[in-house]
């Protein structure tokens, strides 16, 4: 068995490469043979820790940028979904809306638009920064990342430098 080569391989793996190393790593160390269970930990811990120090790069990369610029590497880093697209749509073509409303021009039911929203933000937190505090009872609002949201009104616009950003990415909003 030659972990070194594999540990050596680990900084220029894709994701994609690294989790099937952590999974044979987990089915090593969960086998019988004994032999495999250093070997399979020192492949954990060093993945780790890779991912660990690349994370805090990261971080420190992106504090300095402005808001429009943090939009423009999480949606380039991260290619959005047709989901994510859609609901990124909607609220560009459909400012001031409720959750409800927009939920419902996605063809969806009750409020799930916030929902998605937040989560899509929420995934690209390291990217984005941190949400802003709603309150004891909900804590952090990640939609609030991206969106105004109107406390009197309960309604959602994209914030004016997030919107420019999308405009960057091509996503304009339609014209009615």
């Amino acid at each position: 068995m030659n972990i070194e080569k594999i540990l050596a391989s680990i900084p220029s793996a894709s994701r994609d490469q690294r989790n099937q190393m952590r999974r044979n790593a987990l089915e090593k160390l969960d086998g019988a043979d004994v032999a495999w269970h250093e070997p399979a930990q020192r492949l954990l811990t060093t993945l780790a820790a890779q991912e660990s120090a690349e994370h805090a790069e990261l971080v420190a990369e992106v504090a300095g940028l402005e808001p429009a610029e943090r939009v423009i590497r999480a949606f380039t880093a991260e290619s959005m979904t047709a989901t994510e697209e859609k609901l990124i749509r909607v609220l560009l073509d459909h400012p001031d809306s409720t959750s409800a409303e927009l939920t419902e021009k996605m063809g969806w039911k009750a409020q799930s638009w916030h929902l998605h929203f937040g989560t899509m933000c929420a995934n690209r937190g390291v990217y984005l920064g941190p949400p802003p505090y709603a309150g004891q009872a909900t804590g952090q609002f990640y939609t609030g990342i991206l969106a105004q949201f109107g406390e009197n009104t309960s309604r959602f616009t994209m914030k004016p430098d997030v919107a420019a950003a999308f405009a960057q990415l091509g996503m304009k909003p339609r014209t009615a």
